[in-house]
């Protein structure tokens, strides 16, 4: 959540995505309505994450090629890598704000009710 290190940004996109495809093949095994709002849920967390996590590559793939072609006028591109370090903390800024909604519904302890024992997870939700 400090968002000092972008591996952990990584590796928390991918694991969402990983349960999404978990939740693809088991579909049947669950309420539609509940199933619905799980995967929608999931979806939300993984653009998000996503919306970040494209930003950190970016910004590296800048860094790197400014790195590269040190001695010469890099002016236009210190300006573009400084955009987009903003844009990306906004982007987290709002990626924080949606973690912190599901953290304050209970979303992991619902989403574990819904796994765990999907036909009595109806209605759990706040």
């Amino acid at each position: 959540m400090k968002g000092e290190d972008i591996e952990f940004l990584h590796d928390m996109r991918v694991a969402s995505r990983r349960v999404q495809a978990v939740l693809k093949i088991f579909r049947a095994a669950f309420p539609q309505r509940e199933y619905k709002k799980e995967y929608e849920q999931i979806r939300l967390l993984i653009r998000t994450l996503g919306v970040v996590r494209d930003y950190d590559v970016f910004i590296e793939k800048l860094e790197k090629f400014r790195n590269s072609h040190e001695g010469k006028d890099n002016r236009a591109l210190d300006m573009l890598i400084i955009r987009k370090k903003v844009e990306r903390t906004n982007n987290r800024k709002a990626m924080v704000k949606i973690i912190n909604g599901l953290n304050r519904i209970g979303y992991k302890e619902n989403f574990m009710r819904f796994i765990m024992n999907p036909e009595r997870s109806e209605g759990s939700h706040k």
